[in-house]
């Protein structure tokens, strides 16, 4: 049987109330947006696509090896913008600052991945915050709102299992790993809580 998965990270309860108040000031005035619900919220690391539910614990152990070394870091809610750019704009985001802690845990992630066996990723890694979903060809324009600043801790890596339906996507956190053997205080270690998408 496969699932379709991808690794990401969670967000602290205050880091997601504070990208929550953003998107609720950017929705007013802004058309052809699909905003995304605040449980849903989460920065993806590497997505897997459907793979294999058998490889999961291999998967898992090869991520967790290749995080072992990393230190828990944090990064700020930066700035909104349309991603990837504003001619063809897909997303509505928020930047996430600095973006090297979140690129080298990102790019051990994609080395774990590829040794199990699946393909690497070749679009570059791009720290960002999905908040909504730009439909069709709509450019919408965004209201100017200064960065809130609120601090995202990154404490663990989470390995997402994404449930395709209307009226949307269900995340459910299959695995947590803790960076260099910690463990979030605002994210205990645990399984099978389910996230919604918008």
């Amino acid at each position: 049987m496969s699932i379709r998965a991808f690794f990401a990270v969670d967000l602290a309860p205050r880091a997601r109330r504070a990208a929550a108040v953003v998107a609720a000031e950017l929705e007013t005035g802004t058309v052809g947006v699909r905003w995304v619900r605040e449980e849903a919220y989460h920065v993806t690391l590497r997505f897997l696509g459907q793979v294999d539910s058998a490889a999961i614990p291999a998967l898992t152990e090869a991520v967790a090896c290749a995080v072992s070394d990393q230190a828990p870091f944090s990064v700020r809610q930066g700035a909104s913008r349309l991603f990837p750019g504003p001619r063809r704009p897909r997303a509505v985001v928020l930047d996430l600052e600095p973006e090297g802690p979140l690129r080298r845990l990102a790019a051990a992630v994609e080395t774990a991945v590829v040794g199990t066996g699946l393909p690497a990723e070749e679009r570059p890694f791009r720290a960002h915050l999905t908040l909504g979903r730009i439909r069709g060809r709509e450019r919408p324009v965004l209201p100017s709102i200064a960065a809130s600043g609120v601090r995202l801790p990154v404490a663990e890596v989470v390995l997402f299992e994404s449930h395709l339906r209307r009226p949307g996507a269900r995340y459910i956190p299959l695995e947590r790993i803790a960076l260099g053997g910690s463990v979030s205080p605002d994210h205990p270690t645990r399984k099978g809580e389910e996230h919604g998408e918008e």
